[in-house]
C-alpha cells in the first residue's frame, strides 16, 4: 500500500496541484486510518515537497526566460540593467573625472486619451 501511494505521488507531481497544507492533510488523514506509518508519511511527504520545489524552481526559471526574451523582443530592458548601466557610467565619470551630469528620472506615463467614438453606427 506504501509503496503504491508513493508512486502515485511521484508520478503525479507534475499534475497535481496539492498545497503544502493540503498534502499534509492527506498524509496525516492516512496516519490517522492507520493506512501508513507516520515515519512513511514523514518521508513520502519530504520527498514530495522537494520535488514540488524543484518544480517550483524550474517553472521560476522558465517565467524569467519568457519575459526577458519578451522584453527583448519589444526592445525593453529590465530596471536591473538600467541600473547596472547608470553604476557603470558613474564609475566611469568618476575615472575620467568628469562632474556627472544631473539626470532626471522620466516622468510617470501618462494614460492615452480616450478617443472618441461613435455609438450611434453612423
Amino acid at each position: 500500500m506504501v509503496e503504491a501511494l508513493r508512486k502515485l505521488l511521484l508520478a503525479g507531481l507534475g499534475t497535481l496541484d496539492l498545497t503544502e497544507e493540503k498534502a499534509r492533510a492527506v498524509f496525516n488523514d492516512l496516519v490517522a486510518r492507520g493506512e501508513m506509518s507516520e515515519k512513511d508519511a514523514r518521508e513520502v511527504f519530504a520527498t514530495w515537497s522537494k520535488r514540488a520545489g524543484e518544480q517550483r524552481s524550474r517553472l521560476q526559471q522558465d517565467i524569467d526566460t519568457a519575459v526577458t526574451r519578451a522584453l527583448s523582443v519589444m526592445g525593453l530592458v529590465r530596471r536591473s540593467e538600467v541600473e547596472a548601466l547608470r553604476t557603470r557610467v558613474a564609475e566611469l565619470e568618476q575615472r575620467l573625472g568628469v562632474t556627472p551630469a544631473k539626470v532626471e528620472e522620466p516622468a510617470a506615463a501618462e494614460p492615452a486619451p480616450t478617443p472618441d467614438v461613435d455609438r450611434s453606427g453612423n
